[in-house]
Order: C-alpha cells, then sequence, then structure tokens
C-alpha cells in the first residue's frame, strides 16, 4: 500500500494540471453562456407548476455535448424531490455588455427574495446568490444553493476534495439519513405527498463529501469540472437516496447574516479545445419497406468539418461490410432544416440539409457510417410496417436512418477533437441534413 500511495498522487497531480485553460464566455442572440464545447442557461425554462420535478431548469450546464448539470438555484432540502418547494421566478435578464445572465427570484412564504447572477470569468463562470435583506432565521440551516450532477454520467468516476482527498461516485445509493421537518408555515402537501413523506421518516441524506473545492470526474476529460466556494462549503450528497430520480447534488448553504454574495462559486471546466460535436446519424426504428425510398437525417455541428460525400453499406453474414452506393453529394436543402439544442453550434448558424433517394430492396441490415465507426443499421425488409405504430406509408417512407460513409475525397481520419462522443443537448442550433439515398 505505501508503495502505490506516492504513484497514486502523482496521477491525481498531473491530471490537476490540465484543468482551468482560460477560455472567453459571452452570452449569445438565445440568451445563454456560450463557448465553443461549454454552454450555461439560466432558466430557459421553467419548473412544472405542479410536480416541479423535471431535470431541465433554472441553471444548466452543457459539456462536450452533454448536459452534466441542471436546476442550480437555492432549495431548501439537500435532496428536493418531486412537489417539494421551488423559487418563483420573477424575470431574467441577458447582460450582452458584461456577459452576465441575471434571475430575480423569491420564496414568497418566507418573505425571502433574492438574484441569482451567473457571470462569465476566465475560464469558466462565477454563480453568486445576492439577497435582498438577510436570510430569515427559520431558513438558517435550511436554504442553499443546489447544483444537480447527472448520476449516469459520474457514478464510478473519481471525485477530488480540496485538491487532495479523493472518492469515488456510487453506482448505489447507501449514505446515512437524517430526519428533517418541515418548516413551520411551509404550504401543506395533498394529503398523499405527507403520507409519502410519514411513510419515509421525513429524511434527508448525509453528504458523502465536503470541501471548499471540488473537481467532480477528475478520470474523465469529457466531463470533468472543479467547483470552488468563497464563501460556505461545499456539500455533495446523493439524491438517489431519496428519490429513484435523484441526481448528486452539490450543495452550500446560505449563511444568515449575509446578502452581497451570500454564495459565490467558481465553476471551471476542462474544455477540450476546438472541440466539435461528433456526427449523428437518424435511424428508423423500423426499418423500411423495399419498394419505399430511404431517408436519412444527418446532423452535424456547423464547426463541425464534415466529408463532402457519403455511401451506403451492406452488412454482410460474416460481419463485413460491402459498399451498396456512393458518392452522395449533401447539398444544402432548406426545406428540411430543423431546429435542435447543440453546446457546440451559435445560434447565427442556420440548419442544412439535403435530400437524395434510392430504392435498396434486398432485405439486409444497412447501417450508416458518416465517421470512420457504422452506426446500428437500418433494414429493408417487407416484414417492416406490421410493427410500425403508424399506419400512413408517406410517414412511412420518410422514416429516418440509412447506411452511410464518408468519401475517400474528405479528410479522413477525423481530428481526435471530432471523434468524442457526445448526446444532443439543450438549445442551440445545429446544422441538419436530411440524406435519401439515391442509385448510382
Amino acid at each position: 500500500m505505501l508503495t502505490r500511495t506516492p504513484c497514486l498522487a502523482l496521477v491525481l497531480t498531473s491530471t490537476f494540471g490540465l484543468f482551468g485553460a482560460d477560455f472567453s464566455m459571452s452570452v449569445t442572440d438565445k440568451n445563454y453562456l456560450h463557448t465553443q464545447g461549454f454552454s450555461v442557461f439560466l432558466y430557459d425554462s421553467t419548473y412544472h407548476p405542479i410536480f416541479v420535478d423535471q431535470k431541465n431548469t433554472a441553471m444548466e450546464m452543457i459539456l462536450h455535448g452533454k448536459r452534466i448539470a441542471t436546476n442550480g438555484d437555492v432549495r431548501l432540502m439537500p435532496t428536493p424531490e418531486q412537489w417539494d418547494l421551488v423559487a418563483t421566478l420573477k424575470g431574467r435578464q441577458p447582460d450582452k455588455a458584461n456577459n452576465r445572465l441575471t434571475a430575480n427570484l423569491a420564496f414568497p412564504t418566507f418573505d425571502l427574495s433574492y438574484t441569482l447572477e451567473i457571470a462569465a470569468e476566465p475560464g469558466g463562470v462565477k454563480v453568486s446568490i445576492n439577497l435582498d435583506k438577510p436570510l430569515p432565521e427559520i431558513l438558517a440551516g435550511r436554504a442553499g444553493f443546489n447544483l444537480e450532477f447527472l448520476p449516469s454520467l459520474y457514478m464510478g468516476k473519481a471525485y477530488l476534495v480540496d485538491g487532495h482527498k479523493a472518492g469515488i461516485f456510487p453506482r448505489t445509493p447507501n449514505d446515512p439519513m437524517v430526519k428533517v421537518l418541515p418548516l413551520a408555515g411551509e404550504p401543506k402537501k395533498a394529503y398523499y405527498l405527507e403520507d409519502w413523506d410519514r411513510a419515509k421518516g421525513y429524511t434527508q441524506p448525509l453528504p458523502f463529501a465536503e470541501g471548499k473545492s471540488i473537481t467532480l470526474g477528475i478520470d474523465d476529460p469529457l466531463s470533468r469540472v472543479t467547483v470552488k466556494s468563497d464563501t460556505a462549503p461545499l456539500l455533495l450528497f446523493d439524491g438517489r437516496n431519496r428519490a429513484q430520480n435523484g441526481w448528486f447534488v452539490l450543495r452550500s448553504l446560505i449563511p444568515a447574516g449575509k446578502t452581497t454574495g451570500a454564495i459565490v462559486w467558481h465553476i471551471r471546466p476542462d474544455v477540450i479545445p476546438n472541440w466539435t460535436r461528433p456526427p449523428m446519424i437518424a435511424h428508423s426504428q423500423v426499418g423500411y419497406g423495399p419498394a419505399f425510398s430511404k431517408v436519412a437525417v444527418l446532423e452535424l455541428d456547423p464547426l463541425y468539418n464534415a466529408p463532402k460525400t457519403a455511401a451506403v453499406l451492406r452488412l454482410m453474414e460474416d460481419g463485413s461490410y460491402k459498399q451498396a452506393f456512393e458518392d452522395l453529394s449533401l447539398r444544402p436543402h432548406p426545406g428540411c432544416a430543423t431546429s435542435i439544442r447543440s453546446s457546440t453550434s451559435p445560434p447565427s448558424k442556420t440548419p442544412a440539409s439535403t435530400s437524395l433517394s434510392t430504392p435498396v430492396s434486398e432485405p439486409r441490415p444497412f447501417p450508416s457510417r458518416l465517421t470512420s465507426t457504422p452506426t446500428p443499421g437500418s433494414t429493408a425488409s417487407a416484414s417492416t410496417w406490421p410493427f410500425k405504430w403508424t399506419t400512413s406509408p408517406s410517414a412511412k417512407a420518410t422514416a429516418s436512418g440509412m447506411a452511410l460513409r464518408t468519401s475517400t475525397t474528405a479528410a479522413w481520419p477525423p481530428s481526435a477533437s471530432n471523434s468524442t462522443a457526445g448526446t444532443r443537448p439543450p438549445q442551440p442550433m445545429a446544422s441538419t441534413k436530411a440524406v435519401t439515398v439515391s442509385p448510382a
């Protein structure tokens, strides 16, 4: 064990040296903070007025094409769940001159009003909670700023506290629980919600990590992010102890007696320079009838250096690929443009699409390839249609997905920055190409 300790320290220290490459963020025309590979939203959407349990509002962060964190705001529980009280949004203001987002919020029941401010700073953002007046006594030890991180992205990965205390995000929640009773004057819940809370014993988990600085995903360059607090300590909770849809919650309690800068966090993601989201090729979930045209939809980051042509491949019995068609010209087709969310797509970039067609009549899987690895295949088969949930032949004929491959005339293989995996995140516009394959 003693011989391994220096090695572990060396790895953590050398990895930590990768953090904090300075970059600048700016407020876009769509009113969110953005730099290539990283975006921050503030109340781009709002909580449902009844359920208030969705994970897509308040402060959200998109890193390398994945939404890593959401629901950043003041909450009255360490790991709030469905129907728990949320603040009332009074308004939000984007400030392009100072690259800052501000939301005005309140808990009218407790006479608490405040602003949530997210400002760009070198290498990340500064998050501040500013109260109109000191925290009401009843909320001391209860009101805090929460930011929820996606469990499926971080569980099993490492975190680092204060630069030297390491741990692993648990795959299964198993933290000690403590009783946290409802606040006096808190709006009364429906009877079945009261029954639920009583059955669970009004419990909340204890934090499994605490410090002034926490780095999440230290071993994952695509999701690594460091949060530092200038005010109260950072507490890391596992919301799955309380609810099956719980996330990892990073939280700082609001101190009594403070107003301006009651909470101040500095968030610095490790952004890969010149990162672009890999191409996405949509697939029909049920395949295609042999006699119908086959349509594929290519979704491209506007900054991605996309190949100019593509090809259809046929998947053979031995697992090899045989070319069925190639030399497709991906010409712009504005009529098929769609608006989707992307962390790397400036809103000034308008979507583009292209249409081509071919009947592929042989009943066989046809995987897609626009990058070096083919995607899972769609099929052309006469037995496809009975499994379709719509009866419209025209809808069936335009189902997405086809086998595509890059032309040898394009730059290949793609650069490392273009080969990282990512999912479609919320908000900005992305380039879309609708491709129908036609015979040579």
